[in-house]
């Protein structure tokens, strides 16, 4: 138990670091934060320690107390997750059901914020049972946006040509790279099929 502790709080640490000096999420939590920070008008990459050193110098500080309170909270959580885990899930899930319904409708203050909460919690649901993971898809919402913005500028500036993301050595095999992996599991499906058509 404490080495599995140990492991997911470090890998959480660990996920900041590429979610603040290059905007590139590690996991489902810092997309989450990287969302926050943008709704909050900080852009997460090399320029935050430039334009906000305050928010960088904030989250360290918040980690260092985390970890000084990590024992005796701790402590106490474990205590009072007993408790929690004895409770039948007929009588927590509504629970966490309204917490996240109060909390989806507090950032917009409208009723449209819970109903698109919920359609999201059904499709995470149907995603979960197919067995297609959740993580891809978070990170797809939270990043689409800048991703769009950006293609949005590049194309402008290039005059809607699409010669300018390949133009340079290192943009073009960054795009080589993209491609393969985009490509690498219909090329490991076809060759699992021919395997199972050679046998």
């Amino acid at each position: 138990m404490a080495a599995a502790g140990a492991a997911n709080n470090a890998a959480v640490s660990g996920a900041y670091i590429p979610a603040l000096v290059f905007g590139i999420p590690g996991d489902a939590i810092t997309a989450i934060v990287i969302g926050v920070l943008f709704m909050k008008g900080v852009n997460p990459g090399p320029t935050i320690f430039l334009n906000n050193p305050s928010t960088v110098y904030g989250i360290f500080m918040a980690f260092l107390v985390a970890n000084l309170l990590m024992i005796p909270l701790g402590w106490v959580a474990i205590r009072c997750g007993r408790v929690i885990l004895k409770a039948r899930l007929s009588i927590l899930m509504p629970i966490i059901l309204v917490f996240c319904m109060v909390g989806s409708f507090a950032v917009d203050n409208t009723v449209a914020a819970v109903g698109v909460a919920l359609a999201f919690g059904v499709i995470g649901y149907f995603m979960e049972e197919a067995g297609i993971p959740i993580a891809p898809f978070v990170l797809g919402i939270v990043l689409g946006p800048l991703v769009e913005q950006n293609f949005l500028t590049s194309m402008m500036k290039s005059g809607g040509s699409f010669v300018a993301f390949f133009d340079r050595p290192i943009a073009a095999g960054l795009a080589l790279v993209t491609i393969m992996i985009w490509l690498s599991p219909l090329l490991a499906f076809w060759r699992r099929r021919k395997l199972v058509d050679q046998a």
